[in-house]
C-alpha cells in the first residue's frame, strides 16, 4: 500500500496520513491538543494496521468522524477500544451508522451518475458496512463549542450535504472538511456524491466565506484554498443555472 505522511511530505503544519487503496486515497489527520490529540476520521478496514503504526507518535484522546461512511468510520470503535479515546459524530448521521444507504446519494456531476449507482448499492452491502457503534459525544447545534472545552484550539463547522450530519473542524487556518470537498484524483475537485446537493452547495459557500489556508480532505493530500476556490466557484455557478 502506498502511504504518504506529513513526515515524508510536509504540507503546512498538518499532521496527516494518506493511504492508497489501489489508486484511491483515504486520508486521516491528527489535531494536537492541550490534554492529548484528536484523530480526524479512522479509515477503511484495510488501512487499520498502517494507521495504528502512524498513531504511535500521538496520544489519541478523541476520534472525530466527519461523517458515518464506511471509509471514514470503520476503525473508530476498534481504535476506541485500544486507546480509550471518545468518538464524536454529528447527530444527523446517527441513522446511517452501519448502513449508509439510509441516506441515498445523488451524483454531484453528470459524469458521476454510474459511480453514484454503485455507491448506493454498496451502502447496503455487508462488505461495505461498519459494525454499529455508539458515539460518546453526539455533535449538535447546542455543543458545537465542545472542542475548545476538550482542550483543542478548534471549532466545529457544519458541512452537511455529502451526508446530512457531515461536520468539519477549523483549526489554525486548516478546514478539516471530510468529503465536503475532495482531492481524490490528485487535484481539487467537487466530491462525487451528496445526500443533498442543495445543502452541499451551502457548505461550499460556507467554505468560501471561511476562506481557510488549507482544505484537509478525506481523500487525497490537503489542498490550498487558493487552488480549491475557482473549482468551488465554478461548480456553484453551474448549479445556479439548473
Amino acid at each position: 500500500m502506498k502511504i504518504i505522511t506529513n513526515s515524508a511530505f510536509p504540507i503546512g503544519s498538518i499532521h496527516y496520513i494518506c493511504m492508497y487503496l489501489g489508486t484511491s486515497p483515504v486520508t486521516c489527520y491528527v489535531i494536537r491538543g492541550r490534554n492529548g490529540d484528536m484523530l480526524v476520521d479512522s479509515g477503511f478496514y484495510t488501512t487499520y494496521p498502517h494507521l495504528l503504526k502512524w498513531l504511535e507518535g500521538y496520544d489519541i484522546r478523541h476520534i472525530f468522524l466527519t461523517h458515518a461512511h464506511v471509509d471514514h468510520d470503520f476503525n473508530a470503535a476498534r481504535l476506541r477500544e485500544k486507546t480509550g479515546a471518545k468518538i464524536l459524530l454529528g447527530s444527523h448521521d446517527l441513522p446511517i451508522i452501519g448502513h449508509y444507504s439510509r441516506q441515498p446519494v445523488k451524483a454531484a456531476l453528470p459524469k458521476y451518475r454510474l459511480r453514484n449507482v454503485q455507491q448506493n448499492l454498496c451502502g447496503g452491502m455487508k462488505l461495505f458496512s461498519t459494525k454499529p457503534y455508539r458515539p460518546d459525544i453526539v455533535i449538535s447545534p447546542e455543543n458545537r463549542n465542545i472542542l475548545r472545552d476538550l482542550g483543542y484550539d478548534a471549532d466545529i463547522v457544519p458541512l452537511s450535504g455529502h451526508t446530512l450530519g457531515s461536520t468539519g473542524i477549523l483549526s489554525d487556518g486548516v478546514l478539516y472538511c471530510g468529503d465536503a470537498f475532495t482531492a481524490m484524483w490528485g487535484k481539487p475537485d467537487i466530491t462525487p456524491h451528496a445526500t443533498s446537493l442543495r445543502l452541499m452547495c451551502r457548505s461550499l459557500e460556507r467554505m468560501l466565506k471561511i476562506s481557510p489556508k488549507w482544505l484537509a480532505t478525506g481523500h487525497g493530500l490537503p489542498v490550498a484554498m487558493r487552488a480549491a476556490e475557482p473549482v468551488i466557484r465554478g461548480y456553484l455557478a453551474e448549479r445556479k443555472k439548473l
